[in-house]
């Protein structure tokens, strides 16, 4: 009877020992208690407790025991949590109670801890010059990891139940928020510096959850000298990824598991400098990440839609590119079908299809890739001096006939639009390739219903027989010819330089399919035939 007295005794002061040092005060017991339920890591006190808690009859020993009786203080913080605690379809997830203990039945949380070390036992953890004690619990949340692996094979000292100093010569600042991460707090970064520190000390320490936890989180880059905070969700849209930030990523911190390839064995990680982008400009980037977050951006100038359309092929962006591209989208009311217009150099050739017809001729459709979900046919607009359409086999008329002739376009060779036209060609199966490398591209134009001004005049070409048009003079020519004579007027087509050369300034052709061939049909074009015309448009410099 003495020996069990004695040993009741030990028990309860122990005990009470116990509840003395990790009780809070006053109702904070209440609320720790409950939250108990709810929490990531339970509170060690209940592992040295639970045993003596069905003999107690005090209300805090009724609260630690019975998942029924919590207090109106700590179901104020239960509420949020529970609301957290739900599943993708938005159902909220009831715990599932087996006697003394509380687990979550939703994948969004996992409530058991495994005993890797001894949950109410606490270890020593010198980080540089500061020491730290965590409980097994916490050091067991995260695990396995260096610290797990270091006290499950340590030897004790003799057969007392105390466990050696863990020694680490890193950042203690760092490990602050290691520490909280294993008692059970949500993370953040705080900034770009703090976000790879955090990075590279959570696979040095191997700490699985709080690697992946940082791989998925936001991510921390530095441009033109200010930080920014990209949430990951952005970087997912159809075409925005992988971008520069991910494929970055991906090499920098390649995966969840393996921070620095080819770094095993190493005392210590490499000093990793934090990401970084110095040469661009912080205020483009700033209005590319409110578009990737659906904000409209308003256009100052061509050249400014310009410099933005540049920053998004620097970071891939690839789909945000294509939204922000200059486009429009009509109906043509006498074919009854709906057209896109785009820059030739904004044209990309995966979005090119031929219609599904089998008439002689077919249009090529477009729809621009990430973004549209349908084809249309296809209006491509050229820039200025990138186009020259020859007239040749030239056949002289009279009257208001000035010629009968067959038309080609010829491409500048290593312009953006002889590129995109000769890769335009290889990846059309039913288009013969005839484009000679070393020579621009050539394409017979077809001028039906098309619009041509010619040194700020209208010119009347028309179809005639098989491939030939036929160039009419205006109505005036004759009064027109009279005034170039005095040099009062630009002459629409010079009559003695053949073969006519258009110097295309602003055009937009249809592309046909025609017996294997691709044919430019110009919509509209103004164009220049001669030097002076040429001299006319000349800008003086500002």
């Amino acid at each position: 009877m003495a020996d069990r007295r004695i040993q009741t005794e030990s028990n309860r002061s122990s005990a009470d020992s116990a509840e003395q040092l990790q009780a809070p005060p006053n109702d904070f017991g209440d609320i720790f208690s409950d939250l108990e339920l709810l929490s990531d890591h339970p509170l060690p006190i209940l592992t040295s407790i639970n045993s003596n808690a069905a003999s107690s009859s005090t209300s805090n020993t009724m609260h630690r025991g019975s998942s029924a009786s919590a207090s109106p203080v700590a179901s104020a913080f239960a509420a949020p949590v529970m609301q957290a605690m739900t599943t993708a379809s938005g159902t909220a997830v009831p715990p599932a109670t087996t006697g003394n203990t509380a687990t979550f039945n939703g994948p969004m949380l996992n409530m058991n801890i495994p005993r890797i070390l001894p949950h109410e036992k606490v270890f020593s953890i010198q980080v540089g010059d500061t020491l730290f004690r965590l409980s097994g619990a916490s050091l067991s949340s995260d695990a396995p990891s260096y610290f797990t692996q270091f006290f499950t094979k340590s030897d004790r000292h003799g057969n007392s139940t105390e466990y050696p100093v863990l020694y680490i010569d890193r950042s203690p600042e760092v490990f602050r928020d290691i520490v909280r991460h294993l008692q059970g707090y949500y993370v953040v970064p705080r900034d770009v510096y703090h976000s790879v520190y955090l990075y590279a000390d959570a696979h040095y320490y191997q700490l699985p959850k709080l690697a992946k936890l940082l791989f998925n989180s936001e991510i921390f880059v530095r441009i033109g000298g200010c930080q920014f905070t990209i949430p990951r969700e952005l970087l997912t849209k159809p075409g925005d990824s992988p971008n520069f930030f991910t494929l970055g990523f991906s090499s920098f911190f390649s995966s969840p598991q393996e921070v620095f390839p080819g770094t095993r064995g190493l005392i210590r990680p490499p000093a990793v400098s934090p990401p970084s982008v110095p040469a661009h400009s912080n205020e483009m980037f700033a209005q590319l990440l409110q578009a990737l977050k659906g904000a409209p951006i308003k256009f100052e100038s061509p050249e400014h839609r310009d410099a933005l359309l540049r920053e998004c092929r620097y970071y891939h962006f690839r789909g945000l590119e294509q939204r922000l591209i200059p486009f429009d989208i009509s109906k043509n009311l006498f074919t009854g079908r709906e057209e896109i217009s785009i820059r030739l150099k904004d044209l990309k050739p995966q979005g090119v299809g031929i219609e599904m017809s089998s008439a002689e001729r077919r249009r090529l459709e477009y729809s621009r890739p990430f973004v549209d979900d349908q084809a249309r046919e296809l209006v491509i607009q050229v820039e200025k001096d990138e186009f020259i359409l020859r007239a040749y086999d030239f056949v002289a008329g009279d009257g208001a006939i000035k010629s009968k002739c067959r038309w080609s376009a010829e491409i500048i060779k290593g312009s953006i639009a002889a590129e995109k036209l000769r890769t335009l060609i290889k990846r059309l199966p039913e288009v013969v390739d005839e484009t000679d490398v070393n020579g621009p591209v050539r394409l017979r134009v077809d001028f039906r219903d098309g619009v041509v001004i010619v040194n700020g005049a209208d010119l009347d070409i028309q179809e005639s027989d098989e491939g030939f048009f036929e160039v009419f003079a205006d109505e005036d020519y004759s009064q027109k010819r009279r005034r170039v004579d005095r040099g009062d007027a630009v002459q629409v087509l010079p009559e003695t330089a053949f073969p006519w050369n258009l110097c295309v300034q602003n055009g937009q052709f249809k592309i046909y399919v025609e017996r294997e061939r691709l044919v430019l049909h110009v919509v509209c074009l103004d164009a220049i035939s001669t030097a002076k015309a040429a001299n006319r448009r000349r800008a003086y410099l500002v």
